[in-house]
């Protein structure tokens, strides 16, 4: 399969309406260690080793999924048309593509929810189970035409996930965040320093870092971060201090929260900070003075998700 396209099915309607869908793909291990000329890669494709083993096994699974993805849409009468997922590219969306459905993990869904600028809605599909996490898959392959005949009655209805909008230094950054945007040194074992203003206070941090999170990314850094879990649907974005450097006996200002009024400012006081947006293929430079405006997006997702995912971190424990 090419990043042109191919099409399958031959139907002509998607609840009596939609007549294609874009299904994005994720590029699987395999084929990249066999494009790849790093040969610590390449020994992945060594035959009967432990790590060969699961990358056949996991490329054997995702091709079975996609395979059936395909096939299911076929059979209820929609056209779908194909793409490779590359990390960070964008994709256009048809006039008559009305929905996105995405065959892969977490960082296929995040890409392709970049290019979603209206209101198609999307579907994840976790092609590999065993080997990916799929947080914001609604099913797998196993439970694809369950949920795919829910969407095309009506009984399954899109969420409205909050997104980010990012304004560096007076000039918008065209990716609309879905998870989280990290604001850091770009060494890790270097300090992240910045001044943070939000909610009508100010304050100068030292830290590992600042994470800047949506609702749907608050299990991800954040919860990782020990910071506060919202619900998927919730409608407010927070921030989190990662690692703040204490002075003995004197109060750490602005550790974390909601950002009730819906504006986060920072500037950077480091000379190689850095902005990573949605995982660490996104970057932007974070240099001394840089200042960054974080408010809602005015485009959400809409995204076929459940509504209660996030219940379950709530009352987990890293003990």
């Amino acid at each position: 399969m090419s990043n042109t396209q191919t099409e399958a099915g031959s139907g002509d309607t998607i609840a009596a309406s939609r007549k294609r869908v874009l299904v994005v793909v994720k590029q699987p291990l395999k084929a990249l260690a066999e494009a790849s000329d790093d040969q610590r890669l390449k020994k992945l494709l060594v035959p009967n080793s432990a790590d060969h083993e699961r990358l056949v096994r996991t490329q054997l699974e995702h091709d079975q999924s996609l395979q059936h993805v395909v096939s299911v849409l076929s059979d209820h009468g929609i056209d779908a048309r194909c793409v490779i997922r590359h990390p960070g590219e964008h994709f256009e969306i048809r006039d008559d593509e009305k929905m996105v459905i995405t065959v892969g993990g977490d960082g296929t869904f995040l890409d392709a929810s970049h290019s979603v600028l209206n209101d198609v809605p999307m579907l994840g599909v976790n092609s590999a189970p065993h080997s990916s996490f799929g947080h914001f898959c609604l099913t797998d392959r196993s439970g694809f035409e369950t949920a795919l005949s829910s969407i095309l009655s009506g009984r399954r209805k899109p969420s409205s996930l909050l997104r980010l909008k990012l304004t560096l230094d007076e000039e918008v950054v065209d990716i609309p965040v879905l998870n989280e945007v990290l604001l850091a040194h770009i060494i890790p074992a270097g300090t992240s320093r910045y001044k943070l203003e939000v909610g009508g206070e100010t304050a100068s941090h030292k830290s590992s870092g600042l994470i800047i999170s949506t609702p749907s990314g608050s299990t991800g850094f954040m919860r990782s971060a020990a910071g506060p879990i919202a619900d998927i649907t919730d409608e407010t974005f927070a921030f989190w201090v990662d690692k703040p450097f204490k002075t003995p006996g004197v109060s750490f200002p602005l550790r974390g929260g909601e950002v009730v009024d819906g504006k986060l400012v920072v500037t950077s006081e480091m000379i190689d900070g850095m902005l990573y947006i949605d995982g660490a293929h996104i970057q932007r430079p974070f240099p001394h003075g840089a200042k960054l405006t974080v408010t809602v997006h005015e485009s959400p997702l809409r995204a076929y998700v459940d509504p209660a995912c996030h219940d379950r971190y709530k009352s987990d424990s890293w003990a």
